[in-house]
């Protein structure tokens, strides 16, 4: 329960710093997505069901402030999340390739469907042009950020839930890796 009140406040965060600070930030007229940086991170880290929590959540927010119609980024960011977390047996702590491997293509999944739901729907067929100046530019620019944050939720995980020492038992001793 404590992963999901922090991932929330962490949604929260996230949700406030694009929608303020990086809408400012633009590079090449395209801003990170730090919401599919977090649902990415959480999906990857802790599996399918907080990648699934974080998704919606993430999708909700959009939705209820900035979407047209209620559902559709809550269905991207839901999908992402779970699709995420079922990577989650390849996750290795000190390993940043596939996590950031993970965000950008969580990014590039998030622009296609972005562009089928709001773009293709509408009879608007330049899917080339809109992968070049939007959908590859983001994900740069998200993975670059998607590293500080990473490391941040990383760190963030390690500090509330440090690993326990497991106590040996009566009759066992340490085993050493020298013959």
């Amino acid at each position: 329960m404590k992963r999901y009140i922090s991932m929330f406040l962490m949604i929260i965060i996230c949700f406030v710093l694009q929608t303020t600070v990086f809408s400012k930030l633009k590079l090449t007229n395209v801003m990170p997505n730090l919401l599919i940086i977090l649902t990415a991170s959480s999906g990857y880290m802790y599996g399918k069901k907080l990648g699934l929590y974080t998704g919606f959540c993430c999708g909700a927010f959009i939705d209820l402030l900035y979407g047209d119609v209620v559902g559709i980024s809550i269905f991207i960011f839901a999908f992402i999340g779970y699709m995420d977390g079922m990577a989650n047996n390849l996750y290795f702590r000190d390993d940043i390739s596939v996590p950031l491997i993970a965000i950008a293509g969580s990014d590039l999944a998030y622009g296609f469907m972005f562009y089928v739901c709001h773009f293709l729907m509408r009879g608007r067929l330049d899917i080339i042009s809109y992968i070049i100046h939007v959908m590859i530019p983001e994900m740069i620019y998200t993975m670059v950020v998607g590293i500080i944050i990473y490391k941040f939720i990383y760190w963030l995980e390690g500090k509330m839930y440090p690993p326990e020492e497991v106590p040996l038992g009566k009759g066992e001793k340490a085993q050493s890796n020298t013959p």
